[in-house]
């Protein structure tokens, strides 16, 4: 852990003292005459040729010491002059070589480097906040803002919730569009959450935290199930339209698709799962990618072959029962 507040040369601190302010003294008033015994007071500035001279008044004596600045003079707006230190308290202590101020307020970073082997950026954050870390800043007036890998990760967050809904919104429409319904698009859409489900159980099972790129992976693999569920409700609707019910039409599909769902997810998990157990350092970071791909076609594709044939005939009865629930047309008169 390091931060960028390097130590300099002690320094003194001056701060006034209720009896000073009952005398008329001011943390302002006596900040300006410390400096004008330190530095002097500029008494006025005239040209000569084509530079402009400016005339400083010091005193005699220099302060070289703490013991001289205490015993330095200072009027109050009364006029009372009284030693420094009989108005003021000064206290010696570390300075800093250094210091940052953005907007006007003094700033000081604070960096550290997670161990990935032990814990994550979002674990670190977590305890973080967890802790007394809030209430101490209350404490001594300061705030904070958690930054570096933290914010990049919350960046990408947001632009992957936003990417995930847009990606979401456009398979809707193709689906939609490609199919002439609005009604088996959701249907092929509903095998996505249950692939969410196998990459969280991955993860739980191998002892990995979820990172950006298992939740890229998300996409990924929302498109393998996409496919997989395509290819059962294009062939269910071949049959309906050859005159099949819609139960016979949606068993007959998962049947007659079977072998085409399955080697779709066979060799993508076996392209994948040597991934799994490598041990060099550039395969450890694709490892949550390959753990969400892995995992969530191996639960969903069982769900695909389960649920589309399902909710299919499921919407279909939503749509019997709909029609016989609409009023007869009247007939016309004669």
């Amino acid at each position: 852990i390091a931060d960028d507040l390097p130590w300099g040369k002690p320094t003194v601190q001056i701060r006034l003292t209720p009896r000073g302010r009952a005398l008329g003294y001011t943390a302002d008033g006596l900040a300006r005459q410390v400096r004008a015994a330190l530095q002097g007071v500029i008494a006025t500035r005239f040209a000569r040729h084509n530079e402009e001279v400016t005339v400083r008044v010091k005193r005699a004596d220099a302060i070289t010491s703490t013991a001289a600045l205490r015993a330095i003079r200072v009027r109050s707006a009364g006029g009372v002059w009284l030693p420094l230190a009989e108005v003021a308290e000064l206290r010696e202590r570390p300075g800093f070589s250094v210091l940052f101020r953005r907007d006007g307020k003094a700033v000081m970073s604070v960096s550290a480097n997670v161990d990935k082997s032990v814990s994550s950026i979002a674990e670190a954050v977590a305890a973080i906040e967890a802790s007394d870390f809030r209430a101490i800043l209350a404490r001594h007036g300061i705030g904070a803002e958690i930054k570096g890998g933290a914010e990049e990760m919350r960046e990408s967050m947001r632009d992957l919730k936003i990417g995930a809904m847009v990606a979401l919104l456009l398979i809707y429409i193709i689906l939609a569009w490609v199919f002439a319904s609005y009604t088996h698009p959701l249907i092929i859409m509903t095998v996505i959450p249950f692939g969410v489900i196998g990459a969280i159980l991955g993860h739980l099972l191998l002892g990995f935290s979820l990172t950006m790129l298992s939740l890229i992976g998300l996409l990924g693999l929302t498109g393998i199930l996409v496919n997989d569920s395509i290819i059962l409700l294009a062939r269910a609707r071949e049959r309906m339209a050859h005159g099949e019910e819609a139960r016979a039409a949606a068993i007959g599909a998962a049947r007659d698709r079977l072998r085409a769902v399955l080697l779709t997810t066979l060799t993508t998990i076996g392209g994948l799962t040597p991934l799994l157990f490598e041990k060099s350092l550039q395969a450890q970071f694709l490892q949550p990618m390959a753990i969400t791909i892995v995992f969530g076609l191996g639960v969903a594709t069982v769900i695909v072959l389960l649920l589309v044939p399902a909710t299919l005939g499921v919407w279909h009865d939503l749509g019997r029962l709909f029609r016989r629930l609409q009023p007869a047309p009247r007939a016309a008169a004669e």
